[in-house]
């Protein structure tokens, strides 16, 4: 991943010194090699909703800290130093 982003940030370094009139040619590549390989298209993923149902509405946070926080202090009150 490293040597990735040191080719995009190579590329964009010499897009910067490529004429303007060439940039619709660059362009033009760009999609063109992105329309062969749409296997990377990006998709967006809507989790919105996946646990519904699964048994967590009936979870009391609050109560759960609690319990959790007191069986630590209790845990680590007991321990020898």
């Amino acid at each position: 991943m490293h040597t990735t982003a040191l080719k995009i940030n190579k590329i964009s370094k010499e897009l910067s010194m490529i004429p303007e009139e060439k940039l619709d040619e660059v362009k033009d590549f760009i999609d063109f090699l992105l329309s062969k390989d749409k296997t990377k298209e990006r998709k967006v993923a809507n989790l919105e909703g996946i646990w519904e149902g699964k048994g967590f509405e009936k979870l009391n946070l609050k109560k759960e800290l609690k319990s959790i926080r007191k069986e630590l202090s209790k845990s680590i009150l007991k321990r020898n130093i």
